[in-house]
């Protein structure tokens, strides 16, 4: 399985380097950035795919609140700070978990576990690795790799299109992704996830699978390329 590939965003060096050994200290998760101002943060997210991001609330010229509001897809959010009053605007946006500084590590993993957990319950993988069940509603349906063109992350949600219909479910796109065998997925994009084996033309930074468009992102483009021209494809622009 993937790891949890990490941000943090923390105008405090002190707080950002705590969170950091936290990081550290569990091995499914994996720091891959940290940022002192939300703006920073935003530059790096246009380029780049990241699963969870430890955000701060209090923070010079954009605040987390604000920052976060400002993301079309934001990455599953766990907000950090001193302050207790600002735990009910984090809730109401969707933040898995809100821990008060300082954060004791017992706290830390309690956050942890609520993400696994959200992963656990909205999607799995059946035994014999052809398919999976996902949470549609009231009920689990299963679903045959061989039957998904692409997957769409709708923030909290994603959007699953099959080959006759398409679904929405409760799950983030990496969540799902780090589920998912790469013999048939790959990210190209930080809303997209196709099933590679499906494209049929691909010009510019825009592919076609079926009578779908779907963009393709700059830092996606090279192992995305790699997957797809693998599967004996050629001639594409």
């Amino acid at each position: 399985m993937n790891k949890i590939k990490c941000i943090i965003v923390d105008d405090e060096p002190l707080a950002q380097d705590v969170i950091s050994d936290y990081i550290e200290r569990l091995d499914f998760l994996a720091e891959v950035g940290r940022f002192d101002d939300a703006l920073s943060a935003i530059k790096f997210l246009n380029n780049e795919s990241v699963d969870l991001i430890f955000l701060d609330i209090q923070m010079p010229m954009l605040d987390g609140i604000n920052f976060l509001k400002a993301l079309s897809h934001p990455p599953t959010v766990i907000f950090t700070t001193a302050h207790r009053h600002y735990a009910v605007d984090g809730f109401e946006l969707n933040a898995v978990d809100y821990l008060v500084k300082p954060i004791p590590f017992y706290r830390f993993v309690q956050a942890i576990e609520k993400i696994k957990e959200r992963t656990n319950t909205t999607t799995q993988i059946i035994e014999d690795t052809n398919a999976a069940f996902f949470k549609v509603e009231n009920k689990k349906i299963k679903v045959h790799y061989i039957d998904i063109l692409f997957i769409e992350s709708l923030k909290d949600y994603i959007k699953v299109v099959l080959k006759d219909r398409s679904f929405v479910t409760y799950q983030t796109l990496s969540g799902v992704l780090a589920l998912l065998p790469d013999t048939h997925f790959v990210q190209i994009h930080k809303s997209f996830v196709i099933n590679y084996q499906y494209v049929n033309a691909i010009e510019g930074n825009m592919l076609t699978i079926e009578e779908h468009s779907i963009p393709i992102g700059r830092s996606y483009r090279e192992n995305a390329m790699k997957k797809i021209y693998l599967t004996g494809k050629k001639g594409w622009r």
